[in-house]
């Protein structure tokens, strides 16, 4: 993956092997936030507790927002897909382009670093007959593409 910035534009260039994996990491996390909030811990990370001691404020709020968060998620989602279905090169002609990426990778990095227990104070030494190595390098990736994307909006 290479980001770069000319005229005022972020362009992504993406290998074609990290458009596949993008691509179904973003279809994942689609399937995954149309489920019922529930008890799993990655909707649950995603979708934090507003009142954690307050269960009658925290049900009114859930029933004022988690409709319309949930589908901005959506709509943030689509976008990115239907930009990686047209082409390995992906031009971020705005701002707002380069935020919705922003949160999309931060969403699918949330959801993947819950699921391994990854925290700040994680090793980053990985064992290659760890079976959690290949998703763990995914997550890394994850986090390199993100910061890529971040550098080249403040460029």
């Amino acid at each position: 993956m290479k980001v770069s910035r000319r005229r005022g534009r972020l362009r992504l260039r993406l290998e074609p092997v990290e458009t596949v994996l993008l691509s179904r990491l973003i279809d994942e996390l689609d399937t995954m936030l149309a489920e019922p909030l529930g008890d799993d811990e990655v909707l649950q990370r995603l979708y934090p507790a507003a009142y954690r001691d307050d269960t009658e404020a925290e049900v009114e709020f859930r029933s004022l927002t988690e409709t319309s968060l949930r589908a901005e998620r959506a709509e943030r989602i689509a976008a990115c897909r239907a930009d990686l279905a047209q082409s390995d090169e992906i031009d971020l002609t705005d701002e707002d382009a380069g935020r919705r990426w922003i949160q999309v990778l931060n969403d699918l990095r949330l959801a993947l670093g819950t699921r391994l227990g990854i925290s700040e104070e994680d090793d980053h030494d990985l064992d290659p007959s760890d079976p959690q190595t290949p998703p763990r390098v995914v997550y890394y990736w994850l986090t390199e593409v993100q910061d890529s994307v971040v550098s080249g909006l403040m460029r």
